[in-house]
């Protein structure tokens, strides 16, 4: 072996060990806790309607926000390909200085232009949209809103390394037989770029489930994801098998959803 492949290896392994570690110690909290039984804290936790509203609402909020996220990053992956070089760079750089922004910051600024007082409100009611304030925050909305402007990066650069790809001798082919344009995207380009699409979908679900910040400050005490749940019960209650469980069974749902939603999509490619 290489000194070159040793130097890449050592560090993912060193990953993978600490990540393995994480979750060993994740799993032992979780059936060590307080009760008569190892899965004293998984029942507790999947048996009361209030416990268990924690997954739907998570999930539920994950979803709208990977269909959201992932309809504006396919709109801005499909400009890029099609705008100039001068263009794409500076969408790309938005997009980057966007990720690595503070995310407290974006946070704030959020809240800034969709609270009561905000720019959008101001502008709706001095353009007689609306006699009142509009609640764009401290509910599911402004908690997706959030989610959709934190996670686009994730999904706009997946898809614009397939879209980019594909070439465009086949779009000029389908245009030369005399296929419409809304044809040639549908039946060509469409079915070509559902791998970027696919790992799009993954990436803004898992991180999204697992968000913390944007659900704290911008639901407001109101939208209470299973983050929320997982720290509160370890830190405030120092509950830590409790919180543990819950984190647990949250990890395996998002696991199973995702690896239904990747067999599907490798079923679709099979079949094309």
């Amino acid at each position: 072996m290489t000194l070159g492949r040793l130097a890449l290896i050592v560090p993912a392994l060193a990953i993978l060990g600490l990540l393995g570690v994480a979750v060993a110690s994740l799993v032992a909290a979780s059936v060590s806790g307080p009760g008569t039984s190892w899965y004293a804290s998984y029942q507790k936790f999947l048996g009361d309607d209030l416990y268990r509203a924690y997954i739907y609402r998570s999930f539920r909020v994950a979803a709208w926000t990977t269909a959201f996220a992932i309809a504006l990053g396919y709109a801005i992956a499909y400009v890029m390909t099609r705008a100039s070089p001068a263009t794409r760079r500076l969408i790309v750089i938005v997009l980057v200085l966007q990720f690595f922004s503070v995310s407290i910051t974006r946070i704030y600024s959020i809240i800034l232009l969709l609270g009561n007082n905000g720019a959008v409100n101001r502008a709706l009611l001095a353009l007689g949209v609306i006699d009142a304030p509009v609640r764009l925050l401290y509910n599911e909305l402004g908690v997706v809103i959030g989610l959709v402007n934190a996670a686009l990066p994730f999904a706009v650069f997946p898809i614009y390394s397939i879209l980019e790809r594909i070439p465009a001798s086949l779009r000029e082919a389908a245009h030369t037989l005399g296929a419409q344009r809304s044809r040639t995207f549908w039946q060509i380009i469409f079915p070509l770029s559902l791998p970027g699409i696919g790992a799009s979908v993954v990436i803004v679900f898992l991180y999204s489930l697992g968000a913390f910040a944007t659900p704290l400050l911008l639901g407001g005490g109101f939208v209470d994801l299973i983050s929320v749940f997982t720290y509160e019960q370890a830190i405030n209650f120092s509950n830590y098998g409790f919180a543990a469980a819950g984190a647990i069974v949250t990890s395996l749902l998002g696991l199973a959803l995702v690896y239904a939603f990747s067999s599907l999509l490798d079923r679709k490619a099979g079949a094309a």
